[in-house]
């Protein structure tokens, strides 16, 4: 899968009209920094691979590698603050533009690493909880999207496994759970692009990542209830109007065919 170049000339418009110079200080720096979150679905949408999206999101997610070294994040935390950016009272991660305007209200500019050993001080580093977690950005970092520079974002799949994460470690983020099965249903009532997702799976050497998409997409196919509990997020559901388009009772059997899609044949 990859972005057309007309998506990309109107995200990044779009981008710079409501958070401006945000782009040009992160392709100033060398590592990979991929947009996280479910602004990402905007993108998705323009590129057809799902039709609409029941969450609006109001502000941009960027997460740039960390190997060690503060200079980077500092760095762009220090030119987004020279270019009149404030920083938010209550999340330190978080940056105001000057004028609110177009989409974006602020940008959390994050970081992370895939090195154990360093998750401790990338914490410190954005000044987050413990809840906090990386899982996922491995994943992640495998066939990403190239929007420019030094700029990736999660293929559909990926930002699928992230929210799994997300929400198996904060039970409390159901939206999480809501976010990546809409994607599922959405991508799976046209299914044009799930053989993208499945050579993704079918080329992934981590056997981890396989493991928990086959119990995640086998627990809401057979009830088997936590962590994957449909139940659970029937509510959320309803209020974003998901249950108007998407008959209850055959959420599990869509899932399970995107599972037969998407998992490799040996997996299923």
């Amino acid at each position: 899968m990859q972005l057309q170049k007309t998506t990309i000339k109107t995200w990044s418009t779009n981008f710079e009209y409501s958070l401006p110079g945000l782009l040009n200080v992160i392709q100033a720096q060398k590592s990979d920094t991929f947009l996280i979150g479910a602004s990402l679905l905007d993108i998705y949408k323009t590129e057809g691979w799902i039709t609409d999206f029941s969450r609006i999101t109001r502000d941009l997610d960027f997460t740039i590698e960390y190997f060690g070294e503060a200079n980077e994040y500092l760095s762009v935390c220090d030119r987004l603050k020279s270019l009149g950016y404030t920083k938010d009272d209550q999340h330190p991660y978080r940056y105001h533009p000057v004028k609110k305007q177009g989409v974006y209200a602020y940008v959390d500019f994050l970081t992370f690493t895939t090195n154990f050993s360093l998750e401790a001080k990338a914490k410190i580093l954005m000044s987050v909880g413990e809840l906090f977690n990386f899982e996922g950005m491995d994943f992640a970092k495998k066939d990403p999207l190239h929007f420019g520079g030094n700029i990736y974002l999660p293929n559909p799949l990926a930002l699928i496994y992230l929210k799994m994460k997300s929400y198996y470690h904060n039970p409390e983020r159901r939206k999480d759970f809501v976010d990546f099965l809409e994607v599922i249903l959405r991508m799976s009532v046209e299914a044009s692009n799930l053989h993208h997702l499945n050579n993704i799976l079918s080329n992934c050497n981590q056997s981890h990542v396989l493991k928990d998409f086959k119990m995640m997409l086998y627990s809401i196919a057979n009830d088997k209830g936590s962590p994957w509990d449909l139940d659970d997020i029937k509510l959320e559901m309803k209020n974003r109007k998901l249950l108007e388009e998407f008959e209850w009772a055959e959420i599990p059997a869509t899932v399970e065919f995107f599972g037969q899609k998407v998992l490799p044949r040996s997996n299923i």
